[in-house]
């Protein structure tokens, strides 16, 4: 859906805090805490977002019917400002990622688990929306992430479906090399 750029960016004011006061519960509630363990389950939490950014790009983004029509829409206007509503967003990760990590992992690392997850989401909307709207610096890795999903909005949408990261498309094969005259143009 099209949205303000405080819409857009209202995750940024909803989801540290909530993160915050979650981890300190689990902290506090952890006997005894273990911040190493903590670290690397966030950690985990990070770099699975990652993957879960991919599949949600390449599976659900470009073939799932509703979600396919919106995100072809993001496509034809790439500079409006299409993304899912706040509230939607903290509903959606109460109900599919943190209350399945607490009851998997426990509240503790649980958290931690979220607290990563949400962390990367957070990173996608920033990366996302720079690769689309800011003048950035040559050879920098915001420049280069403009460059790889230009080449998935005007070379071919069957590639570069990773946003963060373009680890997941070289493990899957769908890494786009080279570049086109307009996805060059574009990157400027």
């Amino acid at each position: 859906m099209k949205m303000s750029k405080l819409g857009y960016f209202s995750e940024f004011l909803l989801f540290p805090p909530l993160v915050l006061v979650a981890s300190l519960l689990a902290f506090r509630s952890s006997v005894p805490p273990q911040p190493a363990i903590w670290a690397i389950v966030y950690g985990a939490g990070l770099i699975g977002w990652t993957l879960i950014e991919y599949l949600l790009h390449r599976v659900l983004f470009h073939h799932a019917p509703v979600l396919s029509q919106i995100h072809e829409r993001h496509h034809n206007s790439p500079q409006d400002i299409i993304g899912t509503p706040a509230w939607a967003s903290v509903l959606l990760g109460l109900i599919v990622v943190a209350s399945p990590s607490w009851a998997a992992f426990g509240f503790d690392l649980g958290t931690a688990a979220t607290a990563g997850l949400a962390s990367g989401y957070l990173c996608y909307v920033f990366v996302h929306y720079a690769t689309h709207h800011w003048q950035l610096r040559r050879g920098s890795y915001l420049y280069r992430a403009r460059l790889r999903h230009a080449r998935h909005h005007h070379l071919s949408h069957s590639g570069n479906f990773g946003v963060t990261t373009a680890l997941w498309d070289h493990v899957f094969g769908t890494a786009l090399g080279g570049h086109s005259a307009r996805s060059a143009r574009h990157a400027e």
